[in-house]
């Protein structure tokens, strides 16, 4: 900032002091005119223009300062402070708080937005590869090709869909309401949703959850977690599987536990189930898997503030759990 500039904001700040003082002068030298002879107010006056004129010299010295810390902060809020100033230790303490938070948020807003350009570029490589291979297909022309075509044509569907779920996400802190809500309700509903999918697959669901077992959860996303473990059930169980939704109770708790007796994972695998695009061993087998769905289901019951764990044996089947807050 310029001498100049300092100067203008100096006496801009100081106006009102300048005003009261101008017209207490005024109002003195107008006295002093009606009831005693002018030259004896001369030396007052003079005497309190000089003290205004060192207090806003003082002023101007301290804005200039000031202004150039304010300079310094727009690189740094690490400025040298002076201890013994307080309106400095306040005034810059306050600067570098807000420093720190809004680094901490565009540190947050860089990696979700590195992490959903890597989410949509494995994407666009899973349908890129689909089209290859319906491309492939299409010029075959056999039944086969038909097949293929309407196996990747699903594909393709499944990855559309989890790309708009993603999006929806991004609505999650606008859009989410925890209340208490009935537990067995929202299983059944979920349950409900993927009804074509225990048929298709003939896998059976079994509810053992006390119908009036209420929880602390949003009931819109806390139904989209379950369909999400759901299909996952679903998907890797025999036929004529079973897959049980049930629940436990500890003190202020409520674990609702999700049990299928499919195939099971790897031990190797379990650390990482909860990774985007990560399908393991029993993804590659089953052509459908998209390795996004348990990805979601953990980032949403963070943000509800629910735990998520998961255990699996290979061969025996598979166990998740999801933790709510029975009490507030």
């Amino acid at each position: 900032m310029s001498l100049i500039q300092v100067i203008v904001n100096m006496l801009r700040i100081n106006k009102g002091m300048i005003f009261v003082y101008v017209l207490n002068t005024v109002l003195l030298v107008f006295l002093s005119y009606i009831f005693y002879d002018v030259n004896d107010i001369m030396y007052p006056v003079l005497v309190s223009s000089f003290i205004l004129a060192i207090y806003l010299a003082i002023s101007g010295v301290g804005l200039y300062r000031v202004s150039g810390k304010l300079n310094e902060c727009r690189t740094s809020p690490q400025v040298e402070l002076d201890e013994s100033n307080v309106l400095d230790k306040h005034l810059f303490g306050t600067i570098n708080d807000i420093h720190e938070q809004y680094n901490t948020m565009i540190y947050e807003l860089r990696s979700s937005v590195k992490e959903r350009n890597t989410l949509f570029s494995q994407w666009i490589h899973n349908m890129k590869g689909s089209i290859s291979i319906i491309g492939l297909a299409a010029e075959q022309g056999s039944q086969q090709a038909i097949e293929d075509i309407k196996e990747e044509n699903g594909k393709l569907m499944r990855n559309l869909e989890e790309c708009l779920n993603l999006l929806r996400l991004d609505d999650f802190s606008r859009d989410y309401l925890p209340a208490r809500v009935n537990l067995h309700l929202i299983a059944t509903k979920a349950i409900n949703a993927r009804k074509k999918d225990f048929i298709y697959q003939g896998v059976y669901p079994k509810v053992e959850i006390d119908e009036g077992l209420e929880v602390f959860t949003d009931e819109k996303w806390c139904g989209y977690m379950l369909e999400q473990v759901l299909s996952n059930a679903i998907k890797y169980s025999h036929r004529k599987g079973l897959v049980t939704i049930r629940s436990e109770v500890n003190e202020d708790r409520v674990l609702l536990i999700i049990q299928d007796n499919g195939i099971g994972i790897n031990p190797e695998e379990l650390p990482r189930v909860f990774d985007p695009f990560f399908t393991g061993r029993n993804g590659r087998e089953h052509r459908s898997a998209t390795g996004i769905g348990l990805y979601m289901v953990k980032y949403i019951a963070q943000r509800l503030g629910h735990g998520v764990s998961m255990e699996s044996h290979k061969g025996i089947g598979s166990t998740f759990a999801i933790s709510f807050l029975a009490k507030m």
